[in-house]
C-alpha cells in the first residue's frame, strides 16, 4: 500500500550518494588547483579555475551531509583569493 514511499528513500538515498561523490571530486579539483596556484600565486587562469570550482562547490557542498562542514572554510578560501587577485591586478 505504501510502496511509493519505499521507493522514494531508495531514490534519496541514490540521490545522496551521488552528490558526496561530486562533492568529493570537485574537493580533489580545488585541492589540486590549491596547489598549482600555491606554486605559482600569479597564474590567472588558475585562479579563475579555483573561483569557479569554489562557486561550484558551495552549492555540492550544502547537498552533501558529508561535506556540509567545509562550507564555511570555503567562504574564508574565497575571500583569501579574492584578496589575492586584487594584489595581482
Amino acid at each position: 500500500m505504501f510502496g511509493f514511499r519505499k521507493k522514494a528513500a531508495e531514490n534519496k538515498g541514490a540521490d545522496e550518494q551521488e552528490i558526496d561523490r561530486q562533492a568529493e571530486s570537485i574537493s580533489e579539483k580545488i585541492t589540486t588547483l590549491e596547489q598549482e596556484l600555491a606554486n605559482n600565486p600569479r597564474a590567472g587562469e588558475t585562479q579563475k579555475q579555483l573561483m569557479l570550482e569554489y562557486n561550484r562547490a558551495l552549492s555540492l557542498f550544502a547537498k552533501s551531509r558529508r561535506f556540509r562542514q567545509e562550507i564555511d572554510p570555503l567562504f574564508v578560501k574565497i575571500d583569501e583569493l579574492r584578496n589575492t587577485i586584487r594584489k595581482s591586478i
